[in-house]
């Protein structure tokens, strides 16, 4: 992360603590920005969603947000205070896209509240934190999975050729001084 990451948690650490919230919050969007950071600024993260991905079956795999986060996640780009937050306007964009983020992403509600209180609008008051964010609860499987309605028929790069192993011998070869100075076969 840079300087300005930092000290942008720094301080949200601190309002998260002033309003009682439990800190997890801080740690998994500081977790998220830092490795959004570490793929060259999402730049080197393969899109989902394409339909290459497939189970076990056959069917390609699709994965998105609940209904509950897809809904914050609008709010969130269709807010003022995404305009004049000093979070990265280009990761919360990447952050709030199916296609990169739909596995593993931080708490919309709350990254929501953090747009908010650090946004030019939250300067000139202090915005309490709303909802119960005093103790992390972590939600398994926080995204919906689909898949298509048809099986993937295999071509011609799903198929391997092999060729027949060779038999193997019952008794290994005798290895001597002769047998070693002779060229390989």
């Amino acid at each position: 992360m840079n300087r300005d990451d930092r000290r942008f948690l720094g301080n949200v650490y601190e309002w998260a603590q002033d309003q009682g919230a439990d800190l997890t919050y801080v740690d998994a969007l500081g977790l998220s920005l830092a490795r959004y950071r570490e793929n060259d600024d999402g730049r080197i993260c393969v899109r989902a969603n394409q339909g290459n991905v497939r189970d076990g079956e056959g069917y390609t795999i699709y994965q998105r947000f609940t209904d509950r986060d897809a809904a914050t996640a609008e709010r969130i780009l269709k807010s003022e205070a995404l305009k004049t937050t000093p979070l990265d306007q280009k990761f919360i964009g990447y952050i709030t896209d199916n296609d990169y983020s739909a596995l593993s992403h931080p708490d919309f509600e709350f990254l929501e509240q953090v747009i908010n209180n650090f946004s030019v609008k939250g300067e000139d008051k202090q915005w309490p934190l709303s909802g119960d964010f005093s103790s992390y609860t972590y939600i398994k499987n926080n995204f919906i999975q689909t898949r298509s309605g048809e099986k993937r028929k295999p071509d011609n790069d799903d198929i391997q050729e092999t060729t027949p192993a060779r038999p193997k011998t019952t008794k290994p070869k005798e290895i001597t001084l002769e047998s070693l100075t002779l060229p390989l076969k």
